[in-house]
């Protein structure tokens, strides 16, 4: 039983929740905490970004540069160089398909496909869904979900204006419109109880892509920039903030992190946020000297290719994703 003094005391605190808390506490009482989230599985939607493919042996390959072991003769392992949603997975515990060299039950379900644009008839974010609720069932309330998903998208629409079949305006437009969609898609995860990750796409407009091209039509760099910030924005405002927050899902800005690395490249250790590290096509590229530009290397690049990220930069992104879902109040 407190006793009356306690009380007077608590009453002095400045606010009634910090007497709250004090009474609490002197009369021997404890707090609720909340129940940090613990996923049963995670499943990924987006392209190349997000994509292992698989092999057939467990032991597939990747967007970026791929991992080799140190033995006397080097061997290609896909637990290498993780990507970015492989931060999650590897926190977890969980195991994709497609990355599997212990044969262990999958709880991590890839559904990104290669070349996915938003509104794709046969890789997009609604076919990438429906193969997950075809395969999976229908989503659950411990279900963590990742989407990345646009950078396509916004290389075809500047192709377009550079084609002359779209003017800027309407690819302004169509971006937007791209973002919007993708948006409406999350809002349905969501809305089925699911647990969201949600990255914006890459400032492309500082992809080596765009910097090559930008050498012979001018303005190409600033319009890819342009619109990855229209899409990234319409993205991130067209999510339900009236139904949803971040007891739902968390935002990974990596179009930011991007524009960041690429101004202050020596302040976060990057050698090179210009070229593609390289000289293979990707997924085929690994960590060999032979599948690297002259005097690469895998673990200073910014960029795998001329618009895919190299290691480090997923590490980075990875690292912003797990806070995200370590921290979220979901």
């Amino acid at each position: 039983m407190c006793s009356k003094q306690a009380r007077r005391t608590g009453w002095r605190i400045g606010t009634l929740a910090a007497a709250a808390m004090a009474l609490l506490t002197a009369c021997g009482g404890g707090t609720s905490q909340i129940e940090p989230f613990a996923p049963g599985r995670l499943i990924v939607f987006g392209d190349e970004n997000s994509l292992i493919v698989s092999d057939g042996t467990g032991n597939g390959r990747k967007y970026t540069v791929n991992g080799m072991t140190g033995e006397a003769l080097p061997l290609r392992d896909c637990t290498l160089n993780p990507l970015w949603v492989e931060a999650l997975s590897n926190h977890y515990g969980f195991v994709f398909a497609e990355c599997n060299k212990a044969a262990a039950t999958p709880r991590a379900f890839m559904r990104a496909k290669a070349g996915a644009k938003v509104g794709d008839a046969t890789v997009g974010i609604a076919q990438q869904i429906s193969e997950q609720t075809t395969s999976g069932g229908a989503f659950k309330t411990n279900d963590l979900v990742t989407v990345m998903l646009g950078s396509n998208d916004l290389i075809e629409l500047s192709e377009r204006v550079i084609a002359g079949t779209l003017s800027e305006g309407d690819a302004v437009g169509e971006a937007r419109r791209r973002g919007a969609l993708l948006a409406e898609r999350i809002n349905g995860l969501l809305g089925a109880g699911a647990r969201a990750i949600v990255s914006t796409v890459p400032d492309m407009g500082v992809t080596p892509y765009a910097i090559t091209l930008n050498k012979t039509r001018a303005g190409a760099a600033a319009r890819l920039s342009n619109l990855s910030y229209e899409f990234n924005a319409t993205l991130r405002t067209t999510i339900d903030q009236t139904r949803f927050d971040g007891r739902n899902y968390g935002l990974v800005l990596t179009d930011d992190t991007v524009s960041t690395v690429s101004r202050f490249p020596d302040s976060f250790g990057y050698s090179n946020v210009v070229d593609g590290v390289c000289a293979v096509a990707l997924p085929n590229c690994t960590s060999a000297t032979a599948d690297l530009v002259s005097g690469g290397n895998a673990g200073t690049y910014m960029w795998a290719d001329d618009r895919r990220l190299a290691p480090p930069m997923h590490s980075r992104i990875g690292s912003q994703a797990l806070t995200r879902a370590i921290n979220n109040p979901f």
